[in-house]
């Protein structure tokens, strides 16, 4: 008898180690478990963290190129604003832009009345020849020297030399016109006109002063 309670008695611990064994087993697999979970969560977060400063840093790399870029169409832009900018012997000589036509037609003239009445003005150059048109401001800077038209020469690369023509017509196609007479101080700007051969290319723009000769040479048109 006393040996069945004590074989009881050892059955009943025995389950009792082993459940508890198993408890300790699944408390440590499920802290285990837990664990992992956690760092697996901590992963992902650090990883999406890690993606966003990522993404941002790359768009604000890309926002100061375009920034940068646009600055530098900016300036490409305001450089190309003027073709030249000289001053020679106290003139300043400044060419803003450039027309090339066979024909000047259709536009609005201000006939002097209380509006303005649109006319089809049309000037033709001689055959063979088209208007080099030049729009400049030139302004005296402390020269002693006067501009005389007749000495402002466009000469292109086969050595043919063209002066300003009588270039009243400019008014009748809605353009400033820069004064006809020599000019002796002050600012002035308008356009110019002068018939060159069609073909004509390599044009250069110059005027000789006593102390020294302007010379611009201009972009070709297509």
């Amino acid at each position: 008898m006393k040996k069945k309670i004590a074989m009881l008695l050892c059955a009943t611990l025995f389950c009792a180690s082993a459940l508890t064994g198993c408890s300790n087993l699944d408390n440590a697999g499920t802290t285990a478990s837990s664990r992992s979970a956690a760092d697996s969560v901590v992963a992902t977060e650090s990883a999406a963290e890690s993606e966003t400063a990522d993404h941002s840093e790359t768009a604000a790399e890309s926002e100061a190129a375009d920034t940068e870029a646009s600055s530098e169409n900016v300036t490409a832009t305001e450089a190309a604003a003027d073709i030249s900018d000289t001053t020679v012997a106290g003139w300043q000589f400044v060419v803003e832009k450039l027309e090339k036509n066979k024909s000047l037609e259709n536009v609005s003239v201000d006939l002097g009345y209380t509006g303005v009445e649109t006319n089809d003005y049309v000037k033709e150059a001689s055959d063979g020849n088209v208007y080099y048109l030049i729009k400049m401001q030139i302004n005296k800077d402390g020269s002693t020297e006067v501009i005389d038209w007749a000495s402002l020469k466009l000469t292109d690369s086969d050595g043919n030399e063209y002066t300003r023509i009588d270039d009243e017509f400019l008014t009748n196609l809605g353009m400033t016109r820069m004064s006809g007479t020599k000019l002796n101080f002050g600012s002035n700007e308008g356009w110019i006109a002068f018939e060159i051969k069609e073909d004509a290319s390599g044009l250069t723009l110059s005027y000789p002063f006593e102390s020294e000769t302007y010379s611009c040479e201009l972009p070709d048109l297509q």
